[in-house]
């Protein structure tokens, strides 16, 4: 089985000529996908800060959230708060003593 090329003109040089200038085509295109993936990867980087930013403050806002209405609740019932402390020490106590 014979593959053959196309014929060529005068206007498409020497062959070392035309595969120079492949080489250099590939060479280029080789250089912009990694200046490409370069610039998709810092995208990607600074997408998932963000989303990451964004969740870490949600947690943060529920968590403050939370500890104020806690202290509220001990506020308004300090021996209840007090009685549940001492409660929650003493079963730790048995619990690590074992």
């Amino acid at each position: 089985m014979q593959f053959t090329s196309p014929a060529r003109g005068s206007d498409q040089g020497t062959p070392g000529t035309a595969r120079g200038t492949a080489a250099s085509d590939v060479g280029d295109n080789i250089e912009a996908l990694r200046q490409d993936i370069a610039s998709l990867a810092e995208s990607v980087k600074r997408l998932a800060a963000e989303q990451i930013g964004s969740s870490v403050e949600d947690v943060q806002d529920k968590a403050k959230e939370t500890i104020s209405d806690i202290e509220a609740s001990i506020r308004r019932n300090p021996t209840q708060a007090a009685l549940i402390a001492a409660g929650v020490g003493f079963v730790l106590g048995l619990i690590l003593t074992r």
